[in-house]
């Protein structure tokens, strides 16, 4: 469970997209956090509340990167899939009074790391590696040992909290997210009798290195929402970093129901 201090008021950032949210709607909760005696506090926040879509969770982790040892995260679903959130809009007060009470569950979830030349890129999904006008052609290494010569449109390593989001739209497998372990898929791969690559998905341990030794020119390299050109990497290294995202779920939460309610829909 979350716990905090009795002698400290919690302070509370709010992260939203305002073209998504009224004016309105954002007073009346900003007037309920300050009625359960918390403070609001953008620059140095002990929680991050999330209200929106997927993507918003995605956003206020980048827009809190250098605090991720500080600040945990905590969301109100306003969108339509809420894959990161434990609380619907109408349950703001059962949020609240869950920071109060400390009665959330704590989830930590690792960072996926990738140093492409002297730059590090960081991303809680996926990072993607994409050539938009030409075949990527990339050697693929899995602990320094030589996997395949991909051909294809890119590839995508995902975290096992990522596993349910562009890596399952790629036939990648769904993982339970207290797995720590990186999942490569592969986009439009070139398969025939000259080349051919796995043409499956393939799951590797917390402690592996996916290294990408590229061939192509002018790749794009994608991290969550946000992307990056990059015009000669000739080797991007990929693997679970040590900084961590913690988010908060309410207690009786389950991702064996979130699964049902999101993609299958039995009752």
């Amino acid at each position: 469970m979350f716990v905090t201090s009795k002698n400290l008021i919690m302070k509370i950032a709010l992260c939203y997209k305002t073209e998504k949210i009224s004016e309105g709607s954002i007073s009346n909760i900003k007037e309920k956090i300050f009625s359960y005696g918390f403070d609001l506090d953008d620059s140095h926040p002990d929680v991050v509340l999330f209200i929106g879509g997927d993507g918003t969770f995605l956003r206020a982790v980048h827009q809190y990167f250098n605090q991720l040892h500080l600040v945990k995260f905590i969301g109100l679903c306003k969108g339509h899939l809420g894959f990161f959130y434990s609380y619907e809009e109408k349950e703001l007060d059962s949020l609240l009074s869950d920071l109060k009470r400390g009665a959330c569950k704590s989830e930590s979830h690792q960072l996926l790391k990738a140093s492409v030349d002297n730059e590090e890129i960081y991303a809680l999904n996926e990072i993607r590696i994409e050539s938009p006008f030409h075949t990527l052609i990339s050697d693929v290494l899995i602990n320094d040992e030589f996997l395949e010569t991909f051909r294809g449109n890119g590839l995508v390593v995902s975290t096992s909290l990522g596993s349910s989001a562009y890596n399952k739209s790629l036939g990648g497998a769904v993982i339970y997210p207290h797995i720590p372990c990186m999942e490569l898929s592969e986009i439009a791969p070139i398969n025939n009798t000259v080349y051919t690559s796995l043409h499956s998905s393939l799951v590797v341990d917390k402690d592996s290195e996916i290294v990408l030794k590229t061939k192509t020119e002018n790749i794009l390299v994608g991290y969550d929402h946000l992307n990056k050109n990059i015009r000669l990497a000739s080797s991007i290294s990929l693997k679970l970093s040590d900084k961590l995202v913690v988010l908060l779920r309410n207690s009786d939460y389950s991702y064996t129901k979130l699964l049902n309610s999101k993609f299958v829909g039995n009752k």
